[in-house]
């Protein structure tokens, strides 16, 4: 899992709280070079409200928080 390559429909879910996110669109957040990726993810769950429903998380940042065991990854076929 030391690879992980995140796609549009993967789904991950926050272990702590156990809401789950469906990583819908992935886009440069600068638009320049060096390019820094994120994912517009869509969060449901007990927690999951009109104000938080649709989060931005940054590549790395999600692929740190897979790899820590914070967030369960689950690849789309």
């Amino acid at each position: 899992m030391d690879n992980v390559v995140l796609k549009i429909g993967d789904i991950i879910i926050d272990a702590d709280s156990g809401e789950i996110g469906l990583l819908l669109h992935r886009y440069d957040v600068l638009e320049y070079t060096p390019m820094i990726w994120a994912w517009e993810i869509l969060w449901t769950g007990p927690d999951s409200n009109e104000s938080n429903r649709y989060q931005p998380y940054t590549e790395d940042g999600l692929v740190n928080m897979i790899l820590s065991g914070t967030f369960e990854y689950i690849a789309a076929l």
